[in-house]
């Protein structure tokens, strides 16, 4: 299961904002997930999957960043705007971590 690993956002004199999405990861080779997870944070991604595509839900709209790296830095391999109506498909490839981030 994914965890936050950086970025702790605080404002108004300590109230965290608590803004979610819910990510459904397509495995290629089978153990698809599902994670509900925060917006704003670096989170890891258990096992570093080879993700062939994304759906993301119960969203405010959201840009999804996935990186192979464990610390989110390169540039991102995977990009996808959120909430998706349905999967949105890439070409395989192995996720290590991703960052949700609030878009206009």
């Amino acid at each position: 299961m994914a965890e936050p690993v950086s970025d702790q956002v605080n404002v108004d004199d300590g109230i965290t904002p608590q803004a979610t999405s819910r990510i459904k990861w397509n495995v290629r080779g089978g153990g698809d997930r599902t994670e509900t997870r925060e917006i704003g944070h670096l989170h890891g991604l258990q096992g570093s999957p080879n993700i062939q595509g994304v759906e993301i839900t119960q969203s405010p709209r959201v840009t999804l960043y996935c990186y192979v790296s464990n610390d989110g830095s390169g540039p991102p391999a995977i990009t996808v705007l959120g909430p998706t109506n349905g999967q949105v498909k890439n070409d395989p490839v192995r996720i290590s971590s991703f960052r949700l981030e609030l878009r206009p």
